[in-house]
């Protein structure tokens, strides 16, 4: 970043910053929640107790009631894109990928990448993962002691998982892992000037990448989502640029939901004695663990949308451009839509039926296009935890993430014996 824009940038900053520090000291609960609290499950109360829709003090109209917000995510009149086609403001996003794009773009973005992602395609990665699993752990119980739960075992899983999936061949597995963690501060909100610049840099070197990816890939096609879309590159349906920005989108974002789906539910079952008693007796419950923790512990908080003509909402006119803070922590913690919230039980899918589908994979048009293989992963890697790991504990406090987007860990210190 050039000096003078540096320099503009930085007390660009320091005024958001003693703005954000002035509303959270009046109590805001929004404006606490973006201070990334370790527990934010009183926070959430507070939010949703200002009604349906309420405007922070930071002047973000906000949400933490699941019908309201469940609503907005599925109305096509919310989009994530200022209504003259251009981006928020602040936002640092992929150039021509889903993660921006309104319909049509989006739609025929969605639309090519979508077979890739069909549900029963997904599940033959079943067998896969649970191989990979497998070899993880045995790597574990190889070296013994103490290890950072996050870096051996939840954040290697999702990178070769997702990098086979797109057709990443193997030894670039290691430069994509490298390039997801620093686009990863893409996910943690306002990041500094130096960051930012190194996000960007990232996004560069991961086109140059795929670029060289597709050509490797093309001279040896395979069952993945490269070759999948071949032929829309060929007949222009699909430019290069989009090709590699919707490849660079989904291995951060099917690495990252992944990594802090799978830590969040390890470290919730520690937090709770009975219920990692209860899976260890029963691994079939693995699916009900990992819908619990994707209500009671969301790996992304939250959402943003930006109104696409004038409307009413919950009594309140919001015209055209208005950005609005779905958060969905919030919402899957709404009494109006579960029965004790704040209560982790990892039987509720099966004993609570008429509950509403939690929010953690979005909704409506941006609904994750991963979510089936998000939960295989997460499946396979708590029963896993479960079965050859039953003596995991936790010995040191975790580092979390500086993050108000995602909710997850840096450190999770364990033992496995």
């Amino acid at each position: 970043m050039a000096g003078g824009a540096g320099q503009r940038e930085q007390a660009r900053r320091e005024v958001w910053n003693a703005f954000l520090g002035s509303a959270a000291q009046q109590g805001d609960p929004y404006a606490l929640l973006l201070g990334v609290p370790e527990d934010p499950g009183p926070l959430y109360a507070q939010l949703r107790e200002k009604g349906p829709l309420y405007r922070s003090a930071i002047g973000t109209w906000v949400t933490g009631r699941h019908a309201v917000a469940g609503k907005i995510l599925r109305d096509r009149r919310f989009g994530v894109r200022l209504t003259n086609g251009e981006k928020a403001p602040e936002a640092i996003e992929f150039d021509n990928s889903m993660l921006g794009q309104d319909p049509p773009n989006h739609t025929r973005l969605r639309k090519l990448a979508a077979p890739t992602f069909n549900p029963r395609r997904m599940e033959k990665w079943r067998s896969r993962v649970e191989e990979y699993v497998d070899e993880l752990i045995d790597r574990i119980l190889a070296k013994g002691g103490k290890f950072n739960f996050m870096t051996a075992f939840a954040q290697q899983l999702p990178v070769r998982v997702v990098s086979e999936l797109l057709g990443i061949p193997e030894q670039y597995w290691r430069s994509a892992f490298r390039l997801t963690r620093r686009m990863a501060h893409l996910m943690d909100g306002d990041a500094s000037p130096e960051v930012a610049d190194d996000v960007l840099q990232a996004i560069d070197e991961s086109a140059r990448v795929f670029g060289e990816i597709v050509v490797l890939v093309r001279e040896n096609p395979g069952e993945n989502m490269i070759s999948d879309l071949l032929p829309a590159l060929d007949d222009g349906t699909l430019s290069l640029d989009e090709l590699i920005a919707l490849c660079t989108f989904l291995i951060l974002a099917g690495v990252e939901t992944t990594v802090n789906l799978i830590g969040n539910a390890t470290a919730t079952l520690l937090g709770h004695s009975e219920q990692w008693a209860m899976f260890k007796d029963d691994v079939s419950l693995a699916p009900g663990v990992v819908q619990e923790t994707l209500r009671y512990e969301t790996p992304v908080q939250q959402y943003r949308r930006i109104v696409q003509e004038d409307l009413e909402l919950g009594g309140v006119f919001l015209p055209a451009d208005t950005e609005l803070a779905i958060c969905a922590g919030a919402a899957n913690r709404d009494p109006e839509a579960y029965h004790d919230p704040d209560r982790f039980d990892i039987t509720r899918s099966t004993t609570r039926r008429g509950e509403p589908e939690v929010l953690s994979f979005s909704m409506g048009m941006h609904f994750c296009l991963g979510a089936t293989l998000a939960r295989i992963e997460a499946e396979v890697a708590m029963t896993a935890v479960a079965k050859r790991l039953p003596d995991l504990r936790q010995v040191a406090p975790v580092r979390r993430r500086n993050s108000y987007i995602v909710r997850g860990m840096l450190q999770f210190p364990v033992a496995a014996a």
